[in-house]
């Protein structure tokens, strides 16, 4: 049996085997790469949970874009603004099927994402990471953080922290190439982070820091504040600070961060390249605590999900625009005051609501806000400031674990009904015994492919 596809070079083609009208036994899951490394690693990581929880196979299509070219939201022109020839291929064929799941992260990914789901209607379901500027109902689900000020929907969850995972033996292998700076530090040690045989040993302290971030500033004097008061907090706690800087680091903060830590504390500075001598995922792996400057989502989840101390170091931000300026349209002007009340904590209130469902339709979009996340794990005590004389939590890994499973659990039960409603109207269009008979087959089918035992056997 055949069914003809839109190829994204030519007309319509009829391809054997590719047939949609019955559900594959097992799940196939596209995960789409864009411009932007971080992004990539949420989806890569959200595969990776489906992959080892559901047994499902992920493909990875690097996809490539025409600059200047304005993704397009129509469904059918959604892969107007990739660059085919560059790209991966986004065509189905024997070996590479339409998949079951496609996940996104980006504005540019996102139409991709529709389009390819079009292509295998009605088994396919769309995930979108992080940022989303469409109408809510033209994606299946949407997994963000606080930082993007989306609202709550049936279709989106809200995690703690953006989805990360650092690889294990990556981290084994980078504390093993700078296990001889631990080891001058605490002493010889093959229990991580601590060292119950150095009792005299303070804990070695990570410093991660990023740089400027619209609101979020970062200059010189900023340099200076930090590096006085890490050594203050070191100075408390005999510990001694390893420092790495990132691509954003202003250069008149590397260089005062040069000059202020005395030995035995370290200071590495960003090296383009590195490789195995970039030491962030040394440190990840072997500091007892971090210190995290308050730009950074990324460098924050990195250091929550080791189960260990973090602390913020608070940089100056933006001063916002006093509300009584007025702003048009009127939804921009409502979105600058709900930022403002979302730092605090504070509960959606009339205006905050009607801007909600302004943004789920698509009329409005919330500005990227730092400062939000911040506050939140601040005020939920994941993270504590350098000056706080209470500990901060260390639970977050375990958080995370679960709310990764409440995303999986919910991209199972999605796929589970898109192929019940499939099944439900090949019966109604089929109808008579032969059709439900001919279907049990397909439900066993289905329920093995998406890691569920039989109904049968399960009563067993």
């Amino acid at each position: 049996m055949t069914r003809e596809f839109t190829s994204p070079t030519s007309q319509p083609v009829p391809i054997a085997g590719l047939d949609s009208s019955q559900p594959r036994a097992n799940a196939v899951v596209w995960l789409l790469q864009g411009q932007r490394l971080g992004d990539n690693m949420q989806v890569l990581a959200l595969g990776a949970a489906l992959e080892v929880r559901f047994g499902w196979r992920t493909v990875v299509k690097q996809l490539k874009f025409h600059s200047g070219h304005r993704p397009n939201r129509d469904p059918a022109r959604g892969i107007d603004h990739v660059n085919l020839a560059e790209s991966d291929s986004i065509n189905a064929t024997l070996d590479d099927p339409w998949p079951d799941v496609v996940i996104a992260i980006g504005r540019r990914s996102g139409p991709v994402a529709r389009w390819v789901k079009t292509q295998n209607a009605p088994y396919a379901i769309h995930i979108q990471l992080g940022r989303f500027q469409d109408p809510y109902d033209t994606v299946d689900l949407l997994v963000t953080t606080a930082q993007y000020g989306l609202p709550g929907a049936a279709n989106a969850l809200h995690l703690s922290l953006p989805i990360t995972a650092r690889r294990p033996d990556v981290l084994a292998a980078a504390a093993t190439a700078f296990a001889p700076l631990f080891d001058s530090i605490k002493g010889p040690t093959n229990a991580g982070p601590t060292n119950a045989g150095s009792i005299d040993a303070g804990p070695v302290i990570g410093v991660l820091v990023g740089g400027p971030s619209n609101p979020i500033q970062f200059g010189a004097r900023d340099g200076e504040r930090l590096a006085a008061e890490a050594l203050a907090f070191a100075d408390r706690c005999r510990g001694t600070l390893l420092v790495a800087t990132s691509p954003r680091t202003p250069a008149e903060v590397v260089a005062h961060l040069q000059a202020a830590l005395p030995a035995p504390h370290r200071l590495f500075p960003f090296e383009p390249g590195a490789g195995d001598r970039n030491p962030y995922p040394a440190l990840l792996a072997r500091c007892d605590s971090f210190i995290v400057t308050s730009d950074s989502v990324s460098m924050v989840a990195d250091a929550c999900l080791t189960g260990r101390q973090v602390r913020l170091f608070e940089l100056p931000v933006k001063r916002p625009r006093p509300l009584w300026e007025p702003s048009w349209p009127l939804a921009h002007w409502v979105g600058r005051r709900r930022n403002q009340r979302l730092v605090r904590g504070q509960p959606a209130d009339m205006l905050d609501r009607w801007f909600e469902a302004e943004v789920r339709r698509a009329r409005a979009q919330p500005t990227r806000y730092v400062p939000t996340i911040m506050s939140s794990l601040l005020r939920e005590r994941h993270v504590a400031r350098l000056s706080d004389a209470l500990a901060p939590r260390t639970d977050m890994a375990q958080l995370v674990v679960q709310e990764l499973d409440m995303v999986a659990a919910r991209i199972l039960a999605l796929l589970a009904q898109k192929r019940a409603g499939a099944l439900r109207d090949q019966l109604a269009r089929g109808g008579g015994l032969a059709a439900r008979v001919s279907a049990a087959g397909s439900r066993r089918d289905a329920a093995a492919g998406l890691g569920l035992p039989d109904f049968n056997s399960a009563l067993t």
